[in-house]
This record gives C-alpha cells, structure tokens and sequence, in this order.
C-alpha cells in the first residue's frame, strides 16, 4: 500500500497544480520536482534487475506528463495536459494492478 502513494501523491498533485494554477513559477516547479522525485520512488519495490514493462511504461508516461507540463505554459493547454494525466492515471492503475497479481503468485 505505501507503495501505491508514491504514484497517487504525485499524480493529485499534478493534478492540483495544473487546474488551479494559471502561470507557472519556481515555487510550482519545485513542487512539481518534488512530486516527481516520490514518483519515482515507486520504482524501489521492484529489483533493479526486474522492473515489469508495465512499470517502465507508467514511469515513460509520467516523463512525458512532467515535459508536457513544463512546456504548459508557453505552449500547451491545461486541457492537454489533463488528458496526458487521465493516460498516466490510467497506466498506473493498470501497473499497480499488474503488480498485485505478481505477488499473489
């Protein structure tokens, strides 16, 4: 379960920031940073040597997400940005219940 709020904290966060902020400053992006720095330490349940594709899939989508997001400002909608999270969210679901299967085998 801990494991799961290294990919939700972030992702409300995220979330947070890119519906209620209209421009961007480092205070943002610190936190953005941040959230992004517990994002990818979901990553240390797995062994290094055998990080699941469903993971290094929602780690690529979450990289996506956090460039796509700091270019929101200068050349992307907030709408596109929500719809690169609805994918993300999406992955991570699919990754956590991926994982979920792995260890009850």
């Amino acid at each position: 379960m801990n494991s799961v709020l290294f990919y939700i904290i972030p992702l409300i966060i995220y979330a947070i920031v890119n519906n209620t902020v209209d421009n961007l400053y480092w205070p943002h992006f610190l936190l953005l940073l941040a959230s992004f720095v517990v994002f990818q330490l979901a990553r240390v349940r797995y062994p290094k040597d055998k990080i699941p594709t469903t993971a290094k899939v929602a780690q690529g989508a979450f990289y996506i997400l956090t460039v796509a997001f700091i270019f929101r400002d200068q050349f992307l909608e907030p709408l596109l940005i929500n719809v690169f999270l609805g994918i993300t969210i999406g992955l991570v679901i699919i990754e956590i219940m991926q994982g979920k299967k792995q260890v009850s085998k």
